[in-house]
């Protein structure tokens, strides 16, 4: 697993929704962004990540992704209903604080598997 890999995607989520709050061109179906199993770390913890289940920060780190989703989700239904300034709200308050929880259990969990969170 390349967490370092894992962490951009992730960061790059911010960036594409900022676009959709700007530009809501690109559909975007919430379910399937709210979806934490479709993208490369969903699927690694419910995959091939189960094998780390017993560390102390794999919980969070499924846990935060989760929430991860969830408030991307949200950010992507307001602003199908046209409430672009909730969207925004949504974005720089629990999107944010959940993105970059998630990103230092990543890295924890990183070193927890001994794999190096950077290159």
């Amino acid at each position: 697993m390349n967490f370092l890999e894992i962490i951009s995607a992730h960061v790059r989520w911010k960036q594409r929704l900022l676009d959709y709050i700007a530009d809501s061109s690109e559909k975007l179906d919430p379910a399937l962004v709210g979806a934490d199993d479709h993208c490369k770390l969903g699927k690694w913890i419910y995959g091939e990540g189960q094998a780390y289940a017993g560390l102390p920060h794999f919980e969070k780190v499924r846990a935060e992704h989760a929430n991860f989703h969830k408030h991307a989700a949200a950010v992507v239904t307001f602003v199908n209903l046209g409430d672009h300034a909730t969207a925004q709200q949504v974005l720089n308050g629990e999107y944010a604080k959940t993105s970059n929880s998630l990103k230092r259990e990543i890295i924890v969990l990183a070193q927890e598997v001994g794999a190096t969170p950077e290159p």
